[in-house]
């Protein structure tokens, strides 16, 4: 089990409820076959992501989303994916992406976490996961429930 809490006992007491854990399960992955990803958010974080992406074996981005359209458009020429789209929940919901990468401003990764995780989608999610701490763990909870 994993805990988020100070290392020091008074102040786990004093900032975050001794009820607060987390359970982090960890998948084998068969390497074998190609994970379809998405990535959300085509700012420099990531371009960065999706240029390691494209260079990874066994995975393949076919949908990256910018509220701005054009920077997702000009990722996707450059990287030579299929789609692009403004809307990340366009890419959250897609059928054909097994995994997704958050990589939007911060005050949006945990809803968007949530709706991978009630998408059955696996996530990575650049840092922060959330802003706070209960966003935080509802978030991994939610990825753990789903």
């Amino acid at each position: 089990a994993f805990s988020i809490a100070p290392r020091h006992a008074a102040l786990r007491a004093a900032v975050v409820p001794r009820t607060t854990q987390l359970d982090m399960n960890v998948e084998a992955v068969d390497t074998k076959e190609i994970i379809k990803v998405g990535v959300i958010g085509m700012g420099r974080i990531g371009l960065v992501h999706l240029e390691a992406i494209t260079k990874a074996p066994g995975v393949t981005p076919v949908i990256v989303s910018n509220p701005t359209v054009s920077k997702a458009e000009a990722a996707a020429k450059q990287y030579n994916i299929p789609r692009f789209t403004e809307d990340a929940m366009e890419v959250i919901t897609d059928p054909e992406v097994d995994a997704v990468w958050i990589c939007s401003p911060s005050q949006f990764h945990a809803e968007q976490i949530k709706a991978c995780a009630a998408n059955g989608k696996h996530v990575f999610c650049e840092k922060p996961i959330a802003t706070d701490l209960p966003e935080t763990v509802e978030a991994i909870n939610a990825c753990n429930e789903a």
